[in-house]
């Protein structure tokens, strides 16, 4: 629709005609005599348009105004003046000296100021721009003399001051309008006499209309204003009754509207007091009066009641303060307008950027928004996913708030693969409407409505929602429509390629690649489309119609595609139905026109996947769809060999001679299954193949720098704080791990088969003997705290620790065989690795234990001088638990996760090829816990739910109590062979042995007591294994500990009530102690081992309830408990002394056990010690000694108490918690001098019998 030109258009007013009317004249045509045809489509407005066209037509009002001066002027062509005065000013300065030209400058610069130069550059910029956009060559007044000062004074001498090309073109104001009404044509203009310094004009957009320029701050004075003179106000002014002038308000205040509206209402009449401005309170800081402006950066509170109105940062209701609130912008984000809605969804865009900047240190700017980054990051999601089915700007700025709510909000994510990324707290992405999005998505890459930038982020949400979870993932392959419009999008592009079709996208396969390994249900799905792939195969890099990098991209994806299907034993007779075109890819690769290592690397991964898959014909679906007689004839183990003939040492150049070791690896164990004698002629061959580089070659000199590189690494870092800053370390080292660890693989592959004795020789020379310390290095490093998911640990980081995990299994399958290796050594060994293997190695830890227990029989224990009744073997020994600890290992049957090495057990089980969030991972057997070896027990006590006792063979048959022998007698062996090789790390804290024991006596809990069979706990050979687990965590065990110790040593893995939480759940660990306290009181008989049990959560590290609960609840069984210091199971006295109670109810239990009751032993000692405590302030330590509670206990002591008792708390004393306390008879002995004489003064000061100080004569100073 065409511009109507605003000057044809004025006001329409009724003016008065001062001639009589003369009827219009008929005109004809000249041909037919008849009127011409008046169109009724013309206007009004066109029709006089016309009828001012046509030649002759005068017009009275648009006469030029009457011209005050007398000269004429001569027309002048203003930019012909121009160019000659330029031309002679040029000539001018050329002919100065260079003297004369900065004279001439300094005297410009006096009388003008210092920013003459920008306002004149300024001025050219704005005549040149003017000049540009002028139509049809016309001339336009120059800028540069509506700068000039001149003089106003009035409007009969203004004409005269005029320079003539100015009159030529008198400016509206001063010319007659045809629309002015003729009440205002005898109106004259006239202008008050200024002075040069009072005028100025601001360089700045034009102000809003509610805004006056009166209201313009004054100059700054830095030169950046010019003055046009001084302004004189002539609007009329109103007088008050006072005779005081009264100046007319401004337009749109509320006294304008008052004056305006409500003549007659009085100045402060309250009917019109909402028109007032309140006065402003104090600024609401938080985050719902943040400010932002069209960029999302937020503005300063004091900034955004000054910034002009013209940046379009007031178009909300506050329009004091420039920027948008929250509510303002997801208000607006709902706009019918379509241009006000895209703009406030960038806006929210480029906030969720900043916020999650924030996240990452980088923005200091939001701290408003510190700890709810999650809330506000859910809003915004919400409103981009409102408008993605908005079309044009508004449907692709939703887009893009999406994607960088979810994309965007942490991009480092995005390149990490073999884990699932949820977390609990990651709401946003949890709360999706998955059942709105994707089939939206779908639909939009169907009907092809955005463009390419908009549907690869669409591409790249989808990318980042399937690396979430498993559970999005299948959402998304069960989307109808989805995944071929993807595909058909992105990779089914046409070819050859046109100027306008777009190329494909790698990042496309790698989507699917995602999809894939998150279920084998969704590779399955993936199959269909995969002969699609194909394409890319057949373009190698030297024929292809695309670029060479996106061709190497492509084909490398297309070939990591067909792994992941294939590590479920799927699609790989590929390898035979496009033979001839693997063939060309395989000659291209082992030649010297390819140069990617990442091609090279996925050719050679996708190798190895097929040899396993072809192992074993009938564990592919479907079977026998790829054979080992197509691997032979196929020949791929000498091509690698001339592959690595071609490369070099390089650290570049590490990965393929990995990836080359690994095929040589699965071709040798499939060899060994399906090759003559058992591979032995295949063997043979690789190992006089390959000896020489691993002696004195290449292969020599990458294992000493992978080594020389882990080393290194090892040593620079401690702790795992460092991995998680620098996530580009702990990748490093993971990739150097896999390199060794196939190096490692190699070598066990060369070993013939069904051998269990350690090498006469190895088949090819290692340095074992860095390999061991490294592997011992390995196992301790601080980098496995990734594996624990904290708060300050992301949950996915512990993906780069399975290299590390499946190095340390490898070398113990290494370590087995080599000679200098004990079997106590390598028992240890395993015990340790168990622990730190993940998921997705139950393989690899299922034949550790097997290999483990068959260890542990008679003769091995009666060489060790270990004591193991002869019944426990008779009864088959550790058989009898074995199918308790395997399902440790994996106790979801429903969930088999793929080993980073394929297997062909694993290609045939596998559910999934992703590790789960660490957030999960106890829902999983590995790593295993330290305290793994009562897991039988817990069997037991579930007996009736267990799943292992549903699925034991019929040939199984052991009772209870021979399973808790067995289960105790390993644990016992495993914390002493952990202890003797210094891998404390490992063994057993005490409160995990302190709850393993709990659960035997808890084995009563809940069983009737009327039967004959004897309680577990009363065996002899259970109570033996018991107290020989329990001996190093009691004082004699624990031995004489340095006085600079902590009172109360912390728990290296949590107290009880941490150790116990995965096995109770959600039963707090109180309940379960008053279970156990009640099960003590109805069945123990005062058993010493059960009672020692008992007094470990009373100790001062616990919380009171738990001391309560066995000193009022349970009194009557103190007197039972007599237990001597050195047998209570603790690390360090202290913990039950230290600090003195201060709880007025537990010390008055203190109290009357001690005079009422006889107790005996160590709880005497803890009793008698807190109320000693609480009588003498030198005991006490603290500033929270009651003297008057102080003289109450020793009246009732003295009062009630037997001699012994008083004598006891008159004469026991210690020499502070950080020294080691004194025990009986010793805490009774040595009180210094200045105690005597401070206690007896008390005594004296209390009132209390004097003959008390006689017991202080018996004690030795």
């Amino acid at each position: 629709m065409s511009k109507i030109n605003p000057s044809l258009v004025g006001s329409v007013f009724e003016r008065n005609s001062s001639t009589s009317f003369t009827p219009p004249v008929p005109s004809g045509s000249g041909k037919t005599g008849f009127p011409a045809v008046q169109h009724r489509s013309k206007s009004a407005f066109a029709r006089n348009r016309d009828e001012l066209r046509k030649p002759g037509y005068t017009r009275s009002q648009d006469a030029p105004p009457k011209i005050l001066s007398d000269l004429k002027p001569e027309p002048v062509d203003p930019d012909q003046w121009r160019w000659q005065m330029s031309r002679e000013n040029e000539q001018r300065v050329e002919g100065m000296t260079e003297e004369e030209r900065e004279e001439e400058r300094r005297a410009i610069m006096d009388r003008f100021g210092a920013g003459v130069g920008d306002l004149l550059k300024r001025v050219k910029n704005a005549r040149m721009k003017q000049a540009q956009g002028t139509p049809n060559g016309e001339n336009t007044q120059d800028v540069a003399d509506s700068l000039k000062e001149v003089p106003i004074t009035s409007a009969d001498n203004f004409i005269t001051h005029v320079p003539s090309k100015d009159r030529l073109s008198p400016p509206p104001i001063l010319s007659t309008s045809s629309t002015r009404p003729s009440s205002r044509a005898d109106r004259q203009l006239r202008f008050a006499e200024l002075a040069p310094q009072d005028v100025h004009v601001y360089e700045s957009a034009p102000p809003s209309p509610r805004r006056k320029p009166l209201a313009l701050p004054p100059p700054t004075g830095d030169g950046s204003s010019i003055s046009l003179g001084q302004w004189k106000s002539t609007m009329k002014s109103h007088k008050t009754s006072s005779g005081s002038i009264d100046v007319e308000p401004e337009e749109g205040t509320p006294e304008y509207i008052r004056r305006r509206y409500f003549p007659e209402a009085p100045v402060n009449d309250p009917n019109v007091a909402w028109m007032e401005v309140s006065a402003s309170s104090e600024p609401d800081l938080g985050p719902s009066a943040l400010r932002f402006d069209l960029t999302g950066k937020p503005i300063p509170y004091a900034l955004s009641s000054s910034l002009p109105s013209h940046l379009g940062l007031h178009h909300h209701a506050d329009g004091e303060h420039a920027g948008y609130t929250l509510d303002d912008i997801f208000l607006l984000s709902r706009s019918s307008v379509p241009a006000q809605r895209a703009t406030m969804l960038g806006v929210l865009a480029r906030i969720a950027q900043r916020v999650s900047n924030m996240q990452e240190g980088d923005a200091d700017e939001l701290d408003e928004f510190f700890g709810k980054e999650e809330e506000l990051r859910k809003r915004i999601i919400g409103a981009g996913l409102e408008a993605m089915s908005g079309r044009g700007s508004v449907g692709a700025r939703a887009i893009e708030v999406v994607w960088q709510c979810i994309v965007g909000w942490d991009q480092d994510v995005i390149s990490i693969e073999n884990v699932e990324l949820e977390v609990p707290g990651d709401a946003a992405i949890s709360s999706l409407p998955l059942e709105f999005l994707l089939p939206l998505i779908s639909t939009t890459l169907v009907q092809g409505a955005a463009s390419g930038e908009t549907s690869v982020q669409l591409l790249e949400i989808l990318h980042r929602l399937a690396q979430q979870s498993n559970s999005i993932a299948e959402f998304i392959v069960a989307t109808p429509q989805l995944i071929s419009s993807v595909i058909q999008t992105f990779l089914l592009t046409p070819i050859p390629p046109t100027n306008s079709s777009p190329a494909p996208v790698p990042s496309a396969i790698e989507f699917l690649i995602v999809l894939a390994k998150s279920s084998r249900s969704n590779a399955k799905t993936l199959t269909e489309p995969a002969d699609a792939l194909l394409r890319f195969i057949t373009l190698l890099p030297p024929s292809s119609p695309y670029p060479i990098p996106l061709t190497t991209s492509l084909l490398t994806s297309t070939l990591r595609f067909y792994t992941v299907l294939a590590s479920y034993g799927l699609y790989s007779h590929v390898a035979s139905t496009a033979m001839s075109h693997f063939a060309e890819l395989n000659l291209y690769i082992i030649s010297n026109v390819s140069r990617s290592q990442k091609l090279t690397v996925a050719w050679l991964d996708l190798l190895a996947a097929w040899i396993v898959c072809a192992v074993d014909p009938h564990q592919t679906t479907p079977s026998h769809d790829i054979l080992w007689s197509q691997i032979v004839s196929w020949g791929w183990n000498g091509d690698v060999g001339e592959l690595e003939r071609r490369l070099d040492t390089n650290e570049i150049d590490w990965d393929v001679w990995a990836g080359t070791w690994q095929v040589r690896a699965a071709w040798l164990e499939g060899a060994r299954v399906n090759g003559m004698r058992g591979g032995s002629e295949e063997r043979l061959e690789c190992i006089q193949e390959i000896s020489t580089g691993f002696e004195d070659g290449k292969a020599k000199t990458i294992i000493f720098g992978v080594l020389d590189a882990i080393t290194q690494e090892l040593s620079q870092s401690c702790s795992a704080s460092i991995y998680v800053k620098d996530v580009s370390r702990v990748k490093a080292l993971a990739r150097l791990c896999g390199i060794l660890t196939q190096a490692i693989r190699l070598w066990l592959a060369c070993l013939p088969p069904l051998l269990d004795d350690p090498l006469a020789s190895p088949p090819f020379p290692l340095p074992f003997p860095r390999i061991s310390e490294l592997c011992a290095k390995l196992v301790t490093h601080p980098v496995w705290g990734l594996v624990k998911f904290t708060e300050a640990t992301p949950p996915h980081l512990y993906v780069f620790c399975r290299p590390l995990s499946m190095l340390l299994s490898s070398y113990l399958r290494l370590s087995y065989r080599l000679p200098g290796i004990s079997e106590d050594l390598w028992m240890a060994q395993a015990l340790s690795i168990l622990s730190k293997l993940l998921p997705g190695e139950e393989e690899s830890a299922q034949k550790i234990l097997d290999d483990l227990t068959g260890l542990i029989t008679i003769g091995w224990t009666t060489p060790r001088h270990l004591r193991v009744p002869q019944i426990v073997w008779d009864r088959g020994g550790m058989t009898i638990i074995k199918p308790f600890i395997m399902y440790v290992v994996r106790p979801q049957a429903d969930v088999y996760l793929g080993p980073p090495y394929l297997t062909p057990q694993s290609i045939m089980l596998s559910t999934t090829q992703r590790l789960p969030p660490a957030t999960v991972m106890r829902k999983f057997g590995l790593p295993l816990r330290s305290d793994w070896t009562f897991s039988p027990l817990e069997d037991l006590l579930r007996s009736g739910s267990s799943r292992v006792f549903k699925a034991l063979p019929l040939t199984w048959d052991a009772s209870e109590v021979e399973i808790v022998r067995v289960a105790l007698l390993l644990t016992k062996i495993s914390r002493e062979l952990l202890q003797r090789y210094s891998l404390r790390d490992f063994t057993l804290t005490r409160e995990e042995a302190v709850f393993g024991c709990m659960k035997v006596f808890m084995l009563e809990h809940g069983q009737p007591q009327n039967e004959s069979t004897e309680e577990v706990f009363h065996d002899p050979i259970v109570q033996q294994f018991m107290n020989d687990i329990l001996h190093p965590y009691t004082i004699g065990g624990v031995g004489a500990r340095l006085p600079a110790t902590p009172v109360i040593p912390p728990a290296t893995r949590g107290n009880l009530e941490a150790v116990s939480a995965q096995f109770l759940g959600k039963t707090p660990f109180y309940q379960y102690y008053t279970d156990f306290v009640a099960l003590y009181d109805a069945i123990s008989f005062s058993n010493p081992l059960f009672a020692r049990l008992l007094l470990v959560p009373t100790s001062m590290r616990y919380a009171l309830d738990y001391r309560k609960h066995l000193w009022n609840d349970f009194q009557h069984v103190l007197k039972t408990i007599r237990i001597p210091v050195d047998q209570v199971v603790s690390e360090d006295i202290r913990e039950y002394l230290w600090p003195v109670e201060v709880d007025s109810a537990m010390i008055g239990l203190y109290l009357r056990s001690l005079i009422k009751d006889s107790l005996d032993g160590f709880i005497q000692m803890v009793a008698l010690h807190h109320i000693a405590s609480s009588i003498w302030p030198d005991l006490n330590g603290n500033n929270d000694w009651d003297e008057v509670r102080a003289s109450k206990l020793l009246s009732a002591v003295v009062g009630q108490g037997s001699i012994d008792l008083v004598r006891e708390v008159v004469q026991y004393h210690q020499y502070g918690q950080e020294s080691m306390p004194l025990l009986p008879p010793h805490c009774f002995k040595g009180i210094g001098h200045e105690t005597k004489v401070t206690r007896m003064e008390s005594i004296d000061r209390w009132g209390l019998p004097i003959n008390l100080r006689g017991l202080f004569d018996e004690i030795g100073v």
